[in-house]
């Protein structure tokens, strides 16, 4: 199936709800005509090409992350600052706390509860002509993975999810959180302190608590254990991170191998392509496509000089399509060599889940294709999530 984008005048909008349902068309024109895009309604620059959002991506001092990652943010004040909002050195500090929790060996030993959990979604389905896949199993299996990994309880991983989802919701045109939203960031918060203090007072055999336990050599070499509001930011992190990421590559892999059919007869007759095919997704349909930074100097860019305090997209998901560096860009491949993607970062950034993405993302499509080889999604059907963060569906309809 033929996704060539056709050509226009190059916007774009990350607040456009048919920009975000369909993005590709308007990221060729930026690649080609704009290659540094300027948006006046928002005031912010966009780098759309491979090389330019990989130089940038390594540039910290330049393109910085410690004023906010996406748009609605760059330049605000934040109390609750994560680690992604931080930049090397006191980024590497923090990350060197948790980094290793998240390693392929660390993460190895959850191959067969993913599989378990896996089962347990999809075998309910099995005989059904037809269902939503998203609210069915693919955004269930990650809140319930990451979840689990903290230490919160089963009955308030629904909660979690949606709570979370509420954090990176925008409205159409909209560039601040609703009401409801910022209600639900209210429960989010409260939920994760409480179950911070609860730990302190009784530790448990969970991430929580090995982060409350955790020490780490500060820059002037202090030795010293996380602050409560560091805890709280590094688990909001791992939380809404590990959640609607993997939900939204998942989502969008039954949409992809529904466009390419002959491609998901590969997959299903060798399983093994899986692992690969992970990676083919990620770069093809890229759950979090754009990765927001401050202007911290004055830099020049194709010609023209982007002043110090811009705001700066990093459009990951833009450059994964670009022809520049991808030979036939706009065709899913499952067996495809892939020297190097930005989906899940590049840099200090770099995905602190990539290993526990790519095992979910890995399980969840053997597991998927070995009980529905053949399936079809009708594009109209599927609704995607609205927000400037993430991309990928928010409901999509399988028929079996």
């Amino acid at each position: 199936m033929s996704q060539e984008p056709s050509r226009g005048t190059p916007y774009w909008d990350p607040y456009d709800d048919d920009l975000r349902r369909s993005p590709y068309a308007a990221w060729q024109g930026l690649r080609d005509d704009a290659p540094l895009y300027y948006n006046e309604r928002y005031d912010f620059f966009a780098l759309s090409r491979f090389e330019d959002v990989m130089e940038a991506s390594l540039d910290a001092s330049t393109f910085s992350s410690a004023k906010g990652v996406t748009l609605d943010t760059i330049g605000t004040e934040r109390e609750l600052a994560s680690m992604i909002e931080l930049d090397p050195p006191h980024h590497d500090v923090l990350r060197r706390v948790v980094g290793r929790w998240f390693t392929p060996r660390a993460i190895g030993h959850l191959e067969q509860r993913i599989r378990t959990l896996c089962a347990g979604y999809l075998d309910p389905l099995v005989g059904r002509e037809r269902f939503d896949i998203v609210g069915e199993f693919t955004a269930r299996l990650p809140v319930m993975v990451i979840s689990s990994l903290l230490g919160f309880p089963e009955e308030d991983h629904d909660n979690l999810r949606i709570w979370s989802d509420a954090q990176v919701h925008r409205e159409d045109g909209e560039e601040e959180r609703s009401a409801e939203a910022l209600a639900d960031s209210d429960k989010l918060h409260g939920y994760y302190w409480n179950t911070i203090v609860e730990r302190r007072a009784n530790p448990q055999n969970d991430m929580v608590s090995e982060l409350i336990a955790a020490e780490m050599e500060d820059l002037d070499g202090t030795v010293r254990g996380l602050s409560d509001i560091e805890t709280m930011a590094m688990i909001m992190l791992i939380s809404i991170a590990g959640n609607e990421t993997v939900a939204r590559l998942l989502g969008s892999s039954a949409v992809v191998l529904s466009n390419w059919p002959d491609e998901r007869r590969r997959l299903v007759e060798d399983p093994s392509l899986c692992d690969n095919a992970v990676d083919e997704m990620l770069r093809f349909e890229a759950p979090s496509p754009t990765q927001g930074r401050y202007v911290a100097r004055a830099v020049e860019l194709h010609g023209q000089v982007v002043p110090e305090g811009s705001k700066m997209l990093l459009l990951t998901g833009a450059a994964g399509r670009d022809e520049r560096h991808y030979e036939r860009a706009h065709e899913f491949d499952a067996g495809r060599r892939i020297d190097r993607h930005l989906s899940l970062g590049y840099g200090a950034h770099y995905c602190l889940g990539a290993a526990l993405a790519r095992l979910e993302g890995r399980i969840g499509l053997e597991e998927m294709l070995a009980r529905f080889p053949e399936f079809h999604v009708e594009p109209d059907d599927v609704e995607y999530v609205k927000t400037n963060t993430v991309r990928g569906p928010a409901m999509c309809p399988v028929t079996v």
